[in-house]
């Protein structure tokens, strides 16, 4: 690598590094590990690599122990059903900031959902319909099959551009959507109950 292209490259965000590593091969992605042989690793695929060293990337195991099982209990799949991967979609005033692994920075991410919440709360945005939350989290959860591999680690995966438009424009569509088609849409009357 020329000198030129050495500082191009070190000056590069990591995340556009890896997806350029990736796409000009110096990066091979590989499916799960299924078992280790001597020095070998064998992925579930069948292949085997020789390998000096293995970093375990496990990803997360969300739960929430001060939630009744019967509540909230993603403990079976690790999946959690949120409109947005903010708010759920049947109890008022119950948010989620940050519970997102992104392709990018995670501090933005979780600026833009606590603008969100904040409309929320001053009643400046409101929630879709039930089904239209319903709709949303459906076709959030066949994106993240069709793109990765079956795993507990990507339930909660999201790219940081794509992303933060989509909370952008949510925002803008809340705007002008009108008050109360579900009963999540209510928390601004019971937070300022809860503050006087």
């Amino acid at each position: 690598m020329s000198q030129r292209n050495s500082r191009a490259t070190a000056s590069m965000p990591a995340r556009i590094r890896s997806l350029d590593r990736l796409a000009h091969g110096a990066i091979t992605p590989v499916p799960n590990i299924d078992h280790f042989d001597g020095d070998e690793v064998v992925f579930t695929d069948g292949r085997r690599v020789a390998a000096d060293l293995v970093v375990f990337c496990t990803g997360y195991k969300i739960s929430f122990p001060s939630f009744d099982h019967d509540f909230l209990d993603p403990s079976g799949d690790n999946r959690i059903r949120l409109y947005r991967r903010v708010f759920h979609p049947a109890v008022p005033g119950l948010y989620f900031v940050g519970l997102v692994q992104p392709l990018g920075a995670i501090m933005p991410i979780a600026e833009r959902q606590a603008q969100l919440i904040a409309d929320h709360l001053q009643g400046r945005y409101h929630l879709p319909s039930c089904a239209d939350m319903d709709s949303e989290i459906a076709a959030h959860r066949r994106g993240i099959q069709r793109r990765y591999v079956a795993s507990k680690r990507h339930t909660i995966q999201v790219d940081f551009d794509d992303y933060m438009r989509d909370l952008r424009l949510e925002r803008e569509r809340g705007a002008r959507r009108p008050a109360g088609l579900s009963a999540a849409d209510r928390p601004a009357r019971r937070a300022a109950e809860v503050i006087a």
